[in-house]
């Protein structure tokens, strides 16, 4: 079986807990978003990866980006949620709001043999970054040796660049498709992504595809995910919820007209869109939670969504408008599908390495 290739190679230490005699490679990964940090555990099988979901925890960019009222003061125990998952999900989770268990039990320790663990960042960590090298820097440390320590093994903690954040969610859909004839748009917290197999693009990559080097162009919109575009507009009156209740003659481009901004950042990646034809598209992450209605029920009615209300009409127009700007098609097709498989995938094919 196809045993997995990662950037920091894995050890076995005599420490580490014996697996069943039948245990099967898995990988461990997390996703440190925006606005939380998801735990899956990857494991492989002769018909292909099992995605075992775990618990979700706070955001780990939050102590350096002074979120959700968090400071560095509070960074080791955010470092210790993440790791407290790992046992957490050997166990069912506490029921959600419909009575079923947020996530399922998957004994890891027993019925794994863990090949490579990584944490990988993404929009959320590049914006910490951004302001504060150096706290993120002490943050990466700390979760790496705590990490390593807890599993007995070296681990990878890093954030994605920009580019691997779309690929990894193109690879992802890959696995589902015939050929690499579609692209994604993934719509996050703090970025969102666009990527798509584009011959003539010129910032396109090499990227090792089920046996072949195809292009693949990807780009990710720095600081306009939902929430980071929100943080710009949040105080106009035009995109607040029940605008249209508020204001006599109101209409969406009061909001829209006000994204100008974003237009003007996204011509050049609307140009190559529009000019790949015969594609199929697929919209991921926010995207999949957009109904026919939205406009009309936070703008118009001033309904409360359930999910943060107090953004609901920005939301609707923003990801509408986004759709519209880009040029993607209406009747593109919803996806679930989490972009952490396309990084095993491509940890296990060495995708990127083409020379």
């Amino acid at each position: 079986m196809l045993s997995l290739v990662f950037a920091a190679a894995c050890t076995s230490p005599a420490k580490r807990l014996q697996p069943d005699i039948d245990a099967t490679a898995c990988y461990i990964i997390y996703d440190a978003g925006s606005s939380a940090t998801r735990l899956f555990i990857y494991q492989e099988t002769a018909s292909g990866w099992i995605m075992n979901k775990g618990p979700e925890t706070g955001a780990l960019s939050d102590p350096v980006r002074r979120n959700r009222g968090k400071s560095m003061s509070d960074a080791n125990e955010v470092i210790a949620d993440i790791l407290i998952a790992l046992d957490d999900m050997r166990r069912d989770g506490p029921p959600d709001n419909d009575g079923a268990p947020q996530w399922l039990a998957f004994d890891w320790q027993t019925r794994c043999i863990i090949d490579g663990a990584a944490v990988y960042g993404t929009a959320g960590m590049r914006l910490a970054e951004q302001q504060d090298a150096r706290n993120s820097s002490l943050l990466w440390k700390r979760l790496n040796n705590r990490l390593s320590k807890k599993l007995g093994m070296e681990v990878t903690t890093r954030t994605l660049t920009e580019y691997e954040e779309g690929l990894y969610a193109w690879l992802t859909l890959r696995e589902l498709n015939v050929d690499g004839n579609f692209g994604v748009a993934e719509m996050g917290g703090a970025s969102f992504q666009v990527t798509f197999n584009c011959p003539f693009c010129v910032n396109a990559r090499p990227v090792r595809v089920k046996g072949e080097v195809i292009p693949v162009f990807s780009h990710s919109f720095l600081g306009w995910g939902q929430d980071e575009a929100w943080r710009k507009y949040r105080n106009l009156g035009a995109c607040s919820r029940g605008a249209g209740l508020k204001y006599v003659d109101w209409q969406v481009d009061d909001c829209a007209g006000a994204l100008a901004e974003f237009k003007g950042t996204a011509a050049d990646v609307s140009s190559m869109i529009k000019g790949s034809s015969g594609f199929h598209w697929y919209l991921s992450s926010a995207f999949r939670y957009m109904q026919d209605n939205d406009i009309d029920n936070f703008c118009r009615k001033g309904i409360n969504s359930g999910f943060e209300p107090e953004s609901s009409c920005f939301r609707a127009i923003y990801l509408d408008n986004v759709i519209e700007t880009l040029g993607l098609p209406r009747n593109s097709q919803k996806t679930t599908a989490n972009w952490t498989l396309g990084a095993v995938v491509c940890a296990a094919t060495q995708c990127l390495d083409t020379q």
